[in-house]
């Protein structure tokens, strides 16, 4: 019976190459002070060998691990599960790798990832940062890693971006509420540590005082952006008097929960109160009632994002340092003109 064939180790590579175990260790991690002779002697030597993937020898001599890395806040939100989906897909078919990192909203561990992603050789970055402050761009800068921000940009971050006109969503909703003839309005916010949120919260009722209106009242989310930070937030603004009949909720997330709160109070889906989310996710045409919301094209801005940074790793200067897509109204069942003698 023939012996199977063992997976050659440092030992043979070091042996075929005439050098010590040690010295083969310092050209894989690619450390300096090794003449030229002996580091192209020790690849060739792995690329004979087939010593683990190939990969590592042409990155030694390429500089490129063909691996790029995406950082998320939440990929538990359907939003940024359809992004990582988009990204990793046409980072596929673009021959690269994807290695996904998950913050969960949390900046200490936001800054770990960037410097775990900065060691593992890669060759560029696309990132959703967790709050306006980004601790782990500094470690970026330093170690030369190209990087594009999508959906939100952080403070003291110049490079390339692509994002949607938060400002232009908030007035588009008010502009269709005004339209169908509400009078009392009320917002659930994302955390108003990130500037999207801060942007749809001002443009929102800005565009209502506007008009001479009184732009109502808010409740602030917290940063899962999830259906049951939607549904607290409903539950507390229900209480107001007078009772809100229009909400603007900063995500089809808080949305659905706002709806379920709307539901449980006995009111009725667009004839007591309207609401309004941002998204467009899946799950939003499939409600009772159907969620208006405004859209934005996940798979367009994930598309986009990867391709100015594959663009920037082939040497590329992008078109335009941030691209900004415009936001889209689909209106649905959960929007209407309010029932008279209804007022809470």
């Amino acid at each position: 019976m023939p012996r199977k064939r063992l997976r050659p180790t440092m030992k043979d590579v070091a042996r075929l190459a005439g050098v010590s175990v040690q010295t083969v260790s310092v050209v894989i991690n690619n450390k300096p002070d090794i003449a030229p002779d002996t580091r192209e002697r020790i690849l060739s030597a792995i690329d004979k060998l087939g010593y683990r993937p190939l990969a590592i020898a042409r990155s030694l001599r390429t500089g490129s691990t063909r691996s790029i890395a995406l950082v998320v806040s939440d990929i538990t939100n359907p939003f940024f599960a359809k992004m990582a989906s988009t990204v990793e897909d046409y980072a596929h078919r673009s021959g690269y790798n994807l290695i996904l990192y998950n913050t969960h909203s949390d900046l200490e561990r936001e800054k770990k990832y960037m410097e775990s992603a900065t060691q593992r050789w890669i060759d560029g970055l696309l990132f959703v940062s967790t709050q306006d402050s980004m601790g782990g761009l500094d470690t970026l800068r330093a170690a030369g890693i190209p990087t594009v921000a999508v959906d939100r940009i952080p403070d003291h971050y110049d490079g390339p971006s692509v994002i949607l006109d938060n400002l232009s969503t908030g007035r588009l909703v008010a502009e269709h509420l005004l339209e169908l003839g509400h009078r009392h309005f009320a917002h659930i916010s994302g955390p108003l540590d990130l500037r999207l949120s801060r942007e749809r919260l001002e443009s929102f009722q800005n565009a209502i005082a506007a008009r001479g209106i009184d732009p109502g009242i808010y409740a602030v989310g917290d940063d899962s952006w999830s259906c049951e930070s939607g549904y607290h937030a409903m539950r507390t603004l229900l209480d107001a008097r007078p009772r809100p009949r229009a909400v603007f909720a900063s995500n089809d997330r808080l949305a659905i929960g706002a709806m379920r709160a709307i539901l449980e109070a006995g009111l009725r889906i667009p004839d007591d109160v309207s609401v309004v989310g941002v998204d467009d996710i899946e799950f939003a045409a499939y409600q009772t009632p159907p969620l208006t919301t405004v859209r934005q094209s996940l798979t367009d801005v994930a598309t986009l994002g990867i391709k100015i940074l594959l663009g920037i790793l082939r040497g590329e200067t992008p078109a335009q340092t941030q691209a900004v897509f415009e936001p889209m109204l689909v209106v649905r069942q959960s929007t209407a003109s309010p029932v008279m003698g209804k007022e809470g």
